[in-house]
């Protein structure tokens, strides 16, 4: 597996990293002027220090976040274009360092042995102090772009090594989806060969148990077609399939007086729809409504008010509710709708009185 470094300095972290340049400072200060305090065998007042330090600091920073930046993006000339930029910082230094020796020699006349002037030897001490801050700047610079490299380069690895991951898996998914069609392909013809053989072996024998099996066959061949079919249907296709599963019910209860209507008008028959919604919520009124009393009747209707598709089912509710299973039905819809319309389709569902009714608007396709 790989392992990835925390870069030095963390551009997410601002405080973080003056805290640290803060220190370095403060350090480099303490060590040079001990050094120099350690071989002159005096010490100059803290103001002086934060004078001439404060120039050296400016130029260090101006260094490596003006100059070499600047000089860097430029493809064409780049060197003359560095060594002019560096001819131009010596300078301004001089000019800084001039004017802050006037001005400690304004603030304490007492240590002012010499009057301050532009000779050689001022210009010499300059050049070399900025050189040697120049070289430093320089350094960090190459450090900080080393740095943001290697970090560049480590993601890069990283976010090739999550798209291999990535690829093997959807690969592996693929694989699965394959099988799981070959098996899907294979399943339903020995199923549906078995159904056949059991039906003609019962039919004469006991023809409700036959009628029973060719229903539950019927409904189940439409299922299956339509999960493996286009993504939409059409209204009409599922509403013969939804009179089926009700037959089959009637034959189950042993009765006759389940009190539904189907209704859907001749735009809605036309158009077209998720598969199976339609059989899912007619089970789940057959399941836990109250479908006995005639004079309400349980209702599923369909209806198109351009640009949307409605369906809508109302039905008493039972008050001895079957409540096996894992109510998965609904759920299930409202996963399909949004997988199918996006957030586009719209399901409501809710209790008035002794009713409950669910209610869905999708776009026409």
């Amino acid at each position: 597996m790989l392992t990835y470094a925390k870069p030095v300095l963390n551009p997410k972290n601002p405080l973080g990293n003056w805290l640290i340049h803060l220190g370095a400072w403060f350090a480099y200060m303490l060590y040079e002027s001990f050094s120099v305090a350690l071989a002159t065998g005096t010490f100059s007042r803290i103001t002086i220090y934060l004078l001439h330090y404060a120039v050296n600091i400016l130029l260090f920073y101006f260094h490596a976040g003006v100059v070499l930046p600047l000089a860097t993006s430029v493809k064409r000339n780049s060197p003359w274009m560095l060594l002019l930029l560096i001819v131009f910082e010596i300078a301004l230094f001089l000019a800084f360092k001039f004017g802050i020796d006037h001005l400690i020699a304004l603030l304490y006349p007492e240590m002012a042995q010499n009057e301050i002037i532009l000779d050689k030897k001022f210009i010499a001490g300059g050049v070399w102090r900025s050189v040697y801050f120049i070289l430093l700047a320089s350094g960090y610079y190459y450090l900080r772009y080393y740095i943001k490299e290697r970090d560049n380069r480590e993601q890069l690895e990283k976010r090739a090594y999550e798209e291999e991951l990535n690829a093997r898996e959807n690969l592996i998914e693929l694989n699965n989806a394959k099988n799981a069609f070959l098996r899907a392909q294979i399943n339903p013809h020995f199923l549906f060969n078995t159904l056949n053989f059991i039906y003609s072996r019962i039919h004469k024998a006991d023809q409700p148990a036959a009628k029973t099996l060719s229903l539950l066959a019927n409904i189940m061949r439409y299922a299956l077609e339509s999960g493996n079919g286009p993504g939409l249907i059409r209204v009409e296709d599922e509403l013969g399939p939804a009179g089926l599963l009700l037959d089959l019910w009637k034959i189950r209860q042993e009765e006759e007086n389940t009190a539904i209507v189907l209704d859907a008008d001749d735009e809605a028959k036309k158009a077209k729809f998720v598969p199976l919604v339609i059989l899912t919520l007619l089970e789940n009124m057959l399941k836990h409504g109250n479908l006995s009393e005639k004079q309400h009747p349980g209702r599923v209707k369909i209806w198109v008010e351009d640009p949307q598709i409605i369906l809508m089912t109302r039905n008493l509710i039972n008050t001895g509710l079957n409540d096996s299973g894992h109510h998965t039905g609904l759920n299930n819809i409202r996963q399909r709708l949004f997988l199918t319309y996006g957030e586009e389709a719209v399901m409501q569902q809710h209790v008035e009185g002794n009713y409950f009714t669910v209610k869905i608007s999708a776009p026409l396709r």
